[in-house]
């Protein structure tokens, strides 16, 4: 009887075991921030901030959450570490916790330009998380006898996920139409108090040189120069955005297709850190 419960026993624990090796640790929520940090807490967050950024960079994922949130513990104002937070439990297998991190932050800055990116990033992550259970569930136990020896489980194969292309950025030619519309503006008052400049300037004397005019032709004209030279550096000032912006749109295009080509997911990002009392920015891809 002794030897029939021992084969029952090895038997449960092999159907349990893919289950267990593919658990996460429980997920955490994070307290309602209802204060503001003292000085001396911010300064603390600093510290924790900077220390979790350079076990980032060894890739001591482990070690870069508890720093993050022990800033985090200690200035809750700083939302954006949940970002860090979120890629550095990613990283670090914990995709439940990710995704945790990423909704708080959605929650706790509901305005923020990233939205729609994180919202994407929540659902890759949730898929990954779905298809890795379905995988852990599929899994078929091996056969077992009695007397038997227990062997490790074999986990079925699980099916990589491709993360999402990255896509250009619209900025460069929102910059380049503001310049265009600048240099439009600008060139169209040049012109114009160009015009009116040189029809005052027939009711003086010496029209050429603009000398022996009346008083109120001298004020006008000089008025009209003064357009001239505003509408000239709106002109100018549109004219360096379009510049800038075909510069802007050309690096873009090249770090596009050299992310494509090597992997969404290898590619390094700043992670900006702001809050009323800390800010900084942190590098977050797999390197």
């Amino acid at each position: 009887m002794l030897r029939n419960l021992k084969s029952l026993l090895a038997a449960l624990a092999l159907l349990l075991a893919p289950a267990i090796a593919h658990a996460e640790e429980p997920t955490k929520s994070y307290p309602d921030c209802g204060r503001e940090p003292t000085e001396a807490e911010v300064q603390a967050a600093k510290g924790a901030f900077q220390a979790g950024n350079a076990s980032f960079n060894e890739a001591d994922y482990a070690r870069a959450i508890d720093y993050w949130e022990d800033a985090y513990r200690r200035d809750c104002t700083a939302n954006p570490l949940l970002l860090n937070l979120a890629r550095a439990y990613e990283l670090a297998g914990r995709k439940r916790q990710a995704v945790v991190s990423l909704e708080t932050f959605l929650t706790r800055e509901p305005s923020s330009g990233e939205k729609d990116q994180i919202n994407r990033r929540v659902e890759v992550l949730k898929k990954k998380i779905a298809e890795e259970d379905a995988a852990a569930a599929a899994a078929p136990p091996p056969p077992v006898s009695a007397g038997a020896p227990i062997t490790e489980p074999v986990a079925g194969p699980v099916e990589p996920v491709h993360s999402p292309q990255a896509r250009r950025s619209p900025w460069p030619w929102v910059v380049m139409g503001v310049g265009a519309v600048a240099t439009t503006v600008g060139a169209v008052g040049y012109f114009k108090a160009k015009s009116k400049a040189d029809d005052l300037a027939q009711q003086c004397a010496n029209p050429a040189r603009r000398l022996g005019c009346p008083a109120n032709v001298y004020d006008e004209g000089t008025s009209e120069n003064d357009k001239m030279v505003t509408s000239s550096v709106v002109a100018g000032i549109g004219g360096a955005c379009i510049v800038g912006g075909a510069i802007w749109w050309f690096l873009d295009k090249r770090s596009v297709e050299q992310t494509n080509a090597s992997g969404a997911s290898k590619r390094p990002q700043l992670l900006p850190l702001v809050a009323p009392q800390l800010a900084g920015l942190s590098v977050s891809g797999a390197f």
